[in-house]
């Protein structure tokens, strides 16, 4: 069973109040299951902890496309058992092109948790690392988010964004990629995206009817690409507005046939949104199944 190293735990012992601890590193390199194992630290040690999910392409805590948060509990296995808080859309699996979006849905997510009370905040990030895009992409990630520590799975293409951190301030201490950790090829990336859609869609997801003349269909802000709003392809990827967390959205599908149109998505009981925003973000779709992503 892996455990935090003894040189790490020295680390995350001598932090301020309310930590903002930020993980990095390539694909693949073991970042999520280290967030899980320092989670599960501070679980032990008394601390509210809040994981903020911004790997959009691999997402964990939230389906594809969003960055999301949520709280950990006792005994936690891995992120795919943090419960989603929150989310906010993004649009795409990749963050090219959708720097802004991802941006502002990691700082709004840490800011929702401090709000909820979290004692310790930890951000897991995609493997995009290497310049111009990931190194700006890191930088402008921990100014926005105020980070304490940047805790980086050091590969020789993470220098550039280390040596930019260290420069800008921010505390960065190296560990190696955790042991164990798996390549995984495109395809196999594809198979956990479609898995994560599943998962999102089959434990708390709900089906509603809706009906496209009272329900207003609008193109999402961080969208970089033509979206027919008024033709829309079955399995698009969209979101409502969360009744429950104002600045935040639920990630929806959407679905369609000769008789009638509807969204699946974890939405609350008796609610029918009259806004919905949509991107060029398409799933393939059989039955209620998720079959590509």
């Amino acid at each position: 069973m892996l455990k935090i190293s003894a040189a790490l735990s020295r680390e995350l012992s001598d932090l301020p109040e309310t930590p903002v601890i930020m993980v990095i590193g390539e694909i693949d390199t073991g970042k999520s299951t280290l967030v899980a194992l320092i989670a599960q630290w501070f679980r032990e040690n008394g601390k509210k902890v809040a994981v903020v999910d911004s790997d959009i392409g691999q997402s964990d805590v939230g389906p594809p496309g969003f960055v999301s948060y949520g709280f950990a509990e006792d005994g936690l296995s891995s992120l795919k058992s943090v419960l989603r808080q929150g989310s906010y859309m993004v649009g795409k699996t990749s963050p090219y092109g959708r720097e802004l979006p991802v941006l502002i849905g990691v700082q709004s997510c840490v800011r929702a948790a401090k709000n909820q009370g979290a004692d310790v905040i930890l951000v897991d990030t995609c493997g995009l690392v290497r310049p111009t895009a990931g190194v700006q992409l890191k930088c402008a990630k921990a100014q926005a988010i105020e980070a304490d520590i940047v805790i980086a799975l050091s590969t020789p293409d993470l220098t550039s964004v280390a040596n930019s951190l260290e420069s800008l301030g921010f505390r960065v201490k190296k560990f190696a990629p955790l042991p164990g950790a798996q390549k995984r090829s495109p395809e196999q990336r594809g198979e956990n995206r479609v898995r994560c859609w599943n998962r999102y869609a089959g434990e708390k997801g709900r089906i509603v009817d809706v009906d496209p003349s009272r329900l207003k269909i609008v193109r999402w802000w961080g969208e970089t690409r033509h979206v027919d709003v008024r033709n829309l392809d079955f399995g698009t990827v969209g979101a409502v507005p969360d009744p429950h967390s104002p600045g935040f959205q639920i990630p929806c599908i959407w679905m369609k046939s000769e008789e009638k149109n509807w969204i699946l998505g974890q939405l609350p009981e008796d609610y029918e949104p009259d806004l919905m925003w949509v991107t060029s973000y398409r799933l393939g779709v059989e039955g209620d199944m998720v079959t590509s992503a």
